[in-house]
């Protein structure tokens, strides 16, 4: 019998599904072009400083009323006329504002209003979005189809089903604060407590209060265990 998902857990493993397309990606495994057949979703590259885009998919044009060319060529400007409006204007100064702050392993999600083929000029339908950095310079972003919600969470638990330490962990380490995950960085890098108190220009007692948060959050048991997370998370 196939499963029915909360609207909460079907966001949530959207969400989840970022970390292992930034995996994918960051590890050569995969192209921009195949992740299509990973996850069901709209995939975008965004400059992190301007938004500019980079990267759309491809078939783009199948799906929404405006062409990868086009995009390409006028950049954001391009999408006006398949966003509600308003909608584009508020989530720009969104995603600005959250990637001014932004800690390279936290993730941002909304909610658009996006006209695709499907429907009239004046119609739009729900999408939900999630975007985190990507690297240094770029935000990657997937976009996917509130309708369709309950499928899109079906197929991504298969592929979470392959990341199970992501799939289980997902939780624990959302729960971690920037500086808690800077110093897990450096841990992970092999990098003692006065090395870390150097770096961070915090105290040593900061850095091993740090640590026994860190530590009881994650129900970290070894230094293995710790490399677990910093991979599965994109923090190496």
């Amino acid at each position: 019998m196939k499963k029915i998902y909360t609207e909460q857990d079907a966001l949530s493993s959207v969400g989840k599904s970022l970390f292992v397309v930034e995996n994918a990606l960051s590890q050569n495994k995969m192209k921009l072009q195949d992740i299509k057949e990973m996850i069901p979703c709209f995939l975008h590259l965004n400059n992190a400083k301007t938004i500019a885009l980079e990267y759309i998919d491809p078939e783009v044009s199948k799906f929404f009323p405006v062409s990868e060319e086009k995009v390409l060529k006028n950049g954001m400007s391009a999408l006006q006329g398949m966003c509600h409006p308003g909608d584009l204007e508020k989530n720009i100064a969104a995603i600005l504002s959250f990637l001014s702050n932004a800690d390279p392993s936290n993730v941002m999600s909304f909610f658009e209003r996006l006209r695709t083929r499907n429907v009239g000029k004046n119609e739009f339908d729900l999408h939900f979005t999630v975007t985190k950095l990507f690297g240094e310079k770029q935000c990657i972003a997937l976009t996917f189809p509130v309708n369709n919600i309950n499928n899109i969470a079906d197929k991504i638990s298969t592929v979470l089903d392959e990341h199970e330490f992501l799939k289980k962990n997902f939780e624990r380490f959302a729960s971690l604060t920037k500086q808690e995950k800077r110093i897990l960085r450096l841990l992970a890098r092999g990098h003692n407590n006065p090395e870390i108190s150097e770096e961070l220009f915090i105290s040593r007692r900061t850095v091993e209060n740090h640590r026994k948060n860190i530590n009881r959050k994650l129900g970290l048991k070894n230094f293995a265990h710790l490399i677990q997370f910093t991979n599965a998370f994109n923090l190496v």
